[in-house]
């Protein structure tokens, strides 16, 4: 590694490490309701909503709710009680974990690309892409699945493939990376079989990093014994709840799907080239090992009608390298490409994309991540005493808004969260909690408004965006934004 790399490195560790502390909170509910719910769960916690029906059905693995569990245990043994403090630590951990193989996976996939400068972008978008650096400080399924197959993979090419002992590792790291999400399985299939038909592996060291993969397995179903209190083998649960009962089709999304919002989603505009370069790289490299892990995850996740951008969060890593291989390959094929007009354009998509990448950068790493958790954080549990009430906007009485709040792994005070219709439903509840502090949470415009004109005495006490973002209050965009926001009620 070169001296200008390593600076590399140090420069993209200390942006993860900020992310870390500032990225609070989880992307997608799953990633705090089945784990860190579950953990609140294990940990005894007074739980005010009803754990999510993956709990009862069995169908998630323990592994990341365990490792809660005990992260909390421990730090609660060196006096440290706050959950906050206790998230932190886990997306330490991701961000190490996910360090350690975006680390090993540089040292193999710049030996795939020969031209230096292109190279040089490949790693720069492996190390400081907003996405990948939002997704390894996340404790999320996707991220440690993503992360340990990074690994597993790199490791597998990153020394000797004579070096026996490492299949055993490598092993464990997939069935880890299983055990994470099931659907990395599928990377896993590929993985395989690219070994058995094109890497010409031995047999033996086949059945080496089989043993290892067993035993992660075998770990998995202890880590489930501990987490439902019964034998379960969440991952066939979640294959016949998923697959065979075909739950995984509630929520039909057209074919297209993947194909748009992978191009608008991530660092436009070199992102809207995302599936050209993709079928193009198949096309060209058709023999490579990442053609045959990716394309089984890709199809499958296409054919199925339960379509979210995170579902293939795991193919991200492997998109600097697919981009720098395929422009190396048709540089050399197609010569004028070469030109300078080539050349510019080249150039202007890719200082665009980085100006846009360095924008997304500097907002992920300092907005948290979940504005509710945030909010947890900074103003419930510093504001609201445990001798209080907090209210919430529902209008609907769907409980949905209410549920955004019921976060139980940081609701410390065990305050109590109850939905309401409409403000008028506030001087109900004054005379229904006469010896409680009584707080109104709403994410809708114009709430305010509606307790004065109910003749209700409420201060602001904070709200889910920092400050400094409420300042850049360009042409009066907070007064139509919808931003939680929490109110004390004055009695």
């Amino acid at each position: 590694m070169s001296i200008s790399e390593k600076y590399w490195f140090l420069f993209a560790f200390l942006i993860y490490l900020v992310a870390a502390w500032f990225s609070v909170g989880h992307y997608h509910d799953d990633e705090y309701y089945q784990i860190l719910d579950f953990a609140a769960y294990k940990l005894g916690f007074e739980m005010q909503n009803t754990v999510m029906w993956e709990y009862k059905e069995g169908v998630r693995s323990g592994l990341q709710p365990f490792i809660a569990y005990v992260v909390a245990k421990g730090l609660t043994l060196f006096g440290i009680t706050s959950p906050f403090i206790w998230a932190f630590y886990l997306r330490l951990i991701s961000l190490i974990i996910s360090f350690i193989s975006v680390f090993t996976f540089f040292h193999v996939i710049k030996k795939e690309v020969n031209i230096e400068k292109i190279r040089s972008y490949a790693v720069f978008f492996l190390l400081f892409s907003w996405i990948l650096v939002f997704l390894n400080v996340r404790f999320s399924s996707e991220g440690w699945a993503t992360s340990l197959f990074i690994f597993a993979y790199a490791l597998y090419f990153y020394q000797s493939p004579t070096e026996i002992r490492k299949y055993f590792f490598i092993g464990l790291l997939l069935g880890f990376a299983f055990l994470s999400r099931y659907q990395i399985g599928l990377f896993i299939f590929g993985f395989c079989f690219w070994l058995l038909f094109q890497g010409n592996e031995k047999i033996s060291n086949f059945w080496l990093a089989i043993s290892g993969f067993i035993l992660s397995l075998a770990i998995g179903v202890l880590i489930d014994y501990w987490l439902y209190e019964e034998l379960t083998f969440s991952f066939w649960n979640y294959f016949e709840w998923h697959i065979v009962k075909g739950s995984i089709d509630n929520i039909v999304e057209p074919w297209w799907f993947y194909v748009y919002y992978s191009m608008v989603q991530l660092i436009p505009p070199i992102t809207l080239f995302v599936p050209l370069v993709i079928i193009i790289f198949w096309t060209l490299f058709p023999r490579h090992s990442i053609t045959w892990i990716t394309i089984p995850f890709i199809a499958f996740h296409h054919y199925f009608g339960h379509k979210e951008m995170r579902y293939l969060f795991p193919v991200i890593p492997f998109l600097p390298v697919m981009f720098a291989m395929t422009i190396e390959n048709l540089l050399k094929r197609f010569k004028y490409l070469n030109q300078d007009i080539f050349k510019l354009l080249f150039q202007s998509i890719i200082y665009i994309s980085l100006f846009i990448n360095i924008i997304l950068v500097l907002l992920t790493v300092t907005l948290p991540a979940s504005k509710e958790v945030a909010l947890w954080q900074n103003c419930f549990t510093q504001k609201i005493p445990s001798d209080s009430v907090l209210l919430t906007y529902d209008p609907d009485g769907s409980g949905s808004t209410t549920g955004e709040l019921e976060l139980d792994f940081y609701n410390i005070n065990n305050v109590p969260i109850i939905s309401i219709s409409d403000e008028i439903e506030i001087s109900k509840k004054m005379i229904e909690y006469p010896g409680k502090k009584l707080f109104y949470a709403a994410r809708k415009k114009g709430r305010e408004a509606k307790l004065t004109d109910n003749g209700i005495s409420s201060k602001l006490i904070c709200q889910a965006l920092p400050e400094w973002i409420l300042k850049i209050n360009i042409n009066n965009w907070t007064s139509r934004a919808s931003i939680w926001q929490i109110w004390e009620i004055i009695k």
